[in-house]
């Protein structure tokens, strides 16, 4: 998968579907994008740390749906044997983007 750019995140939904939205991606818009309360994050790029998956903490939990394109980008970067999958959609972004200082609009 080629990485995102500064100022752009793609949207990975459960379907396998993509959608790229050319804009800076916020906490909030990721929220509402992948229907998160609460984000987690995985480091997709161990050299530049740069590109990361934002996932819906409580997928899992509520019984999301197993995301089978996000939960093989994961397993890319764990140690082989991994038995833990990601459910619900995804957003994978540049970190620098984020403004994790925001943690207002990150609750609202």
């Amino acid at each position: 998968m080629e990485p995102v750019k500064r100022g752009e995140y793609r949207i990975i939904k459960v379907d396998g579907t993509e959608t790229l939205i050319e804009e800076k991606p916020t906490l909030r818009a990721v929220q509402r994008a992948i229907g998160a309360d609460t984000l987690d994050t995985v480091c997709l790029d161990k050299k530049t740390r740069t590109q990361i998956m934002l996932v819906d903490d409580t997928g899992m939990i509520d019984g999301l749906p197993v995301n089978p394109k996000a939960t093989e980008l994961y397993h890319s970067i764990c140690r082989p044997g991994n038995p833990y999958s990601i459910h619900g959609d995804v957003v994978i972004c540049n970190d620098l983007d984020l403004d994790y200082r925001d943690q207002a609009a990150y609750r609202e």
